[in-house]
């Protein structure tokens, strides 16, 4: 059984929880702290996995192989910041249509250059639901917390 889909989904659903309680964390602190904080407690909850399960290989000589990995990081830390900026000022709906319509347009852009291990060409149904999915975030942002 191919478990990417169901992956997808899982990962959907913990972005908007997450989103959720960065938006109410960078209420209360600087929101890079809070984004700081949430990396600790990702950080800790790592540590155990890798920890209970030693054949996961969890290899120093990997990351010395390709450091650049480690952009992933920082990658997410200003990722976490941004979101909890953004729940903030435009509200949790808002900031994960906006979110969701970047990502893909970013993401279609990584696959058709082939800066990623493969390249994935543009074909024009993948196109029309980037450009639904776009439009819907525009509707969802336009009916935001500051347009009542």
């Amino acid at each position: 059984m191919n478990l990417a889909l169901p992956a997808a989904i899982f990962a959907g659903t913990l972005i908007a929880i997450q989103s959720a309680i960065l938006g109410a964390f960078g209420e209360r602190l600087h929101p890079l702290v809070a984004a700081t904080w949430v990396h600790v407690g990702g950080l800790a909850l790592g540590i155990v996995l890798v920890a209970l399960s030693p054949r996961l290989g969890f290899e120093l000589a990997v990351v010395r192989q390709a450091p650049w990995g480690l952009l992933a990081g920082v990658a997410g830390l200003l990722l976490v910041t941004g979101i909890a900026v953004a729940v903030a000022g435009i509200g949790l709906a808002s900031t994960l249509a906006t979110v969701t319509g970047v990502q893909l347009i970013v993401g279609f852009g990584l696959e058709a250059s082939g800066l990623l291990s493969r390249t994935v060409a543009l074909d024009p149904v993948r196109l029309v639901g980037a450009v639904l999915l776009v439009v819907g975030a525009y509707l969802v942002v336009s009916r935001g917390p500051g347009t009542a």
